[in-house]
């Protein structure tokens, strides 16, 4: 190759346009002109897409890589430009996503003297060391010759192993001084991924072809790794119920007759009856959260190590981390799942016609039978179950749902049917407010085909809301569905469960000069930001706005009134989840101390 005379920022564009990289989501600010001026004269290889936050820019990238499986960059400044991201790499790093931020620093010769925006304590230029906890690996180059090495070592640690954000904090000096510049070739894009060994996937087989009451926990490693045809094949083998949790919902359809619902402390009944009765659980890509093993109590979602468990992951730490296992394979859920399916063989039976198929489909109708009273109630304000059930009418079985957490993310994972892989995009682990509306932003802007829908609260809406107007700019037709009841309300409601009606504090929210509940517009706001939109009080309606939603030429708003008060409110819980209830209330703590799993 011909050297040439670059810019560092130059040189980063460059890097990043010979990875594939198509977008970047960027925030301007003093400390990164040098680098975004680089994008300027390449605009035909590389979008840059402003956000209006740094924290909705990585969101963003999040959201656009969950649909696209494509990797985007963010782009932000120094000081608070680079620590307005934490929430989004935090996010990106529970869930095992890759994004590549790249944040400016301060100049190389200037460090460790306080300058503007620099975080110098405990030393200089200590933001990479700051986040250093949450990304995969992060560099700061203080010659031009590192960054293209630098650049192409950052997109092998995303992708290999179980992927992750990374950081390259760049000097301001480096992004605008030129150098000689020779591109450094990394992994082939195409590298094969790791299968688990030969020997430990005999065992697997072994182990699972003697089950009579097998399970199949599906866990977000089966979306990464595009592992859900293997995945269904392996359950259609066994005739085993698949349950999943929050990253790995829609690695089957919601559709299949094998589908058991969630599990866990907001599981279903299909789910946590078949987990806690399986004498053999194949666990494929999953950390076993207390989410999902509702708590770790035991008899309540899981019953190890009475139940044995074969557990497959990319990363051996998880593998008997949080249970024993029988077996364990460490590799890629894809590859792997495809070697235990040829260890398997043929079955001449057929699972339809077996007592645990049975069993199953009447769990599944008991559940739709707990349902139904919150799914038909003609109540007003409107409760989210019946609001998701005319949603989901609307919505055509590919479209790409994105939620945070709060009542509607919870409400949504056990029961809202999901038909595709990677047309679920939740905040798994970290479970923040606010990640659903950028998400899905960056997740329309991957998936331009498809439908995207930001199903929210007025909570998540006040965090990041000002997204919209991002949105606005873009033209993209996204709806965003947000489900209004004037306050936090799940966390009201586990106040008032854990201590009482008359202790909720600070949850609902409510003009201090008179008391009154206080709503926020969310139309009125999304207009004022060149957004459209609807408000829906009526359950009847919820249909058709989503409609009109979907038809409309750019982004729409369509806020639900939505229930704010027990019972309608309440989550249908089927597990149990460990919250905290403080000594001084007596018998309620003794009974917290007793039912807890450790």
């Amino acid at each position: 190759m011909t050297k040439q005379q670059l810019t560092g920022g130059q040189m980063v564009v460059d890097g990043l346009i010979r990875q594939g990289v198509e977008i970047v989501f960027a925030v301007p600010g003093h400390g990164n002109t040098a680098l975004l001026d680089a994008f300027v004269e390449r605009e035909d290889e590389i979008k840059v897409v402003q956000a209006m936050h740094e924290q909705g820019a990585a969101h963003m990238a999040d959201g656009y890589y969950r649909s696209s499986g494509k990797i985007a960059a963010v782009a932000t400044s120094i000081g608070p430009g680079a620590t307005n991201t934490v929430t989004g790499i935090v996010t990106a790093f529970s869930d095992s996503q890759p994004m590549l931020v790249i944040t400016g620093s301060v100049h190389t010769y200037m460090e460790n003297r306080g300058v503007l925006q620099e975080i110098d304590r405990p030393n200089g230029s200590a933001w990479g060391a700051m986040i250093e906890k949450t990304v995969k690996r992060w560099w700061r180059p203080v010659t031009l010759g590192q960054i293209p090495r630098v650049v192409t070592q950052a997109f092998n640690a995303m992708r290999e192993g179980r992927r992750g954000p990374v950081l390259i904090d760049l000097p301001q000096d480096l992004q605008a001084e030129a150098g000689e510049y020779e591109y450094v070739e990394g992994a082939p894009l195409d590298m094969p991924r790791p299968v688990g060994s030969a020997e430990a996937i005999r065992a697997a087989a072994e182990l699972l072809r003697g089950a009579r009451r097998p399970v199949i926990l599906a866990g977000g490693g089966v979306i990464a790794a595009d592992a859900a045809v293997e995945l269904q094949a392996v359950a259609e083998r066994l005739g085993a119920p698949v349950t999943h949790t929050f990253m790995g919902k829609g690695a089957l359809s919601a559709a299949h007759d094998l589908y058991a619902w969630p599990c866990g402390d907001l599981g279903s009944i299909p789910g946590n009856g078949m987990t806690k009765q399986a004498d053999v659980i194949l666990a494929v890509g999953t950390r076993f959260s207390d989410r999902i093993t509702s708590s770790y109590r035991k008899g309540v979602t899981f019953n190890f190590p009475d139940t044995k468990l074969v557990h497959i992951d990319i990363d051996g730490f998880e593998i008997g981390r949080n249970y024993p296992a029988d077996v364990g394979i460490v590799g890629d859920a894809k590859a792997t799942l495809l070697g235990l399916l040829g260890e398997l063989g043929e079955t001449a039976s057929d699972y339809r016609q077996t007592e645990y198929f049975a069993e199953l489909q009447f769990l599944k109708q008991e559940w739709e039978e707990y349902l139904r009273p919150a799914r038909e109630a003609d109540v007003r304000p409107i409760t989210n179950s019946r609001a998701m059930v005319e949603i989901r009418k609307a919505l055509p079985e590919d479209a790409i749902w994105v939620t945070d957490s709060s009542n509607p993310a919870n409400g949504a994972f056990n029961e809202f049917p999901i038909y595709q892989p990677k047309t679920n995009i939740v905040a798994g682990g970290m479970s923040g407010i606010g990640f659903g509306l950028p998400a899905a932003i960056g997740a329309q802007i991957g998936a331009p085909e498809q439908q995207v829908v930001a199903y929210i609260g007025d909570g998540s809406l006040l965090q990041t809301g000002t997204e919209l107007a991002t949105a606005a700019m873009l033209g993209v037709p996204l709806i965003v569905i947000v489900m209004n009841n004037g306050g936090w309300e799940a966390i009201k409601d586990l106040q008032i469960e854990l201590f009482g009606d008359n202790r909720n504090i600070t949850t609902a929210w409510k003009q201090h000069s008179t008391g009154e509940p206080y709503f926020a517009d969310a139309v009125g706001f999304a207009k004022s930001l060149g957004v459209d939109g609807e408000r829906v009080e009526e359950p009847e309606d919820v249909l058709a706005a989503v409609q009109r939603g979907i038809e409309h030429a750019g982004p729409y708003v369509v806020e639900v009134m939505s229930a704010n008060a027990l019972p309608w409110t309440k989550l249908h819980t089927t597990g149990w989840w460990d919250l905290t209830v403080p000594a001084y209330l007596g018998e309620k703590r003794d009974a917290y101390v007793t039912n807890r799993g450790f």
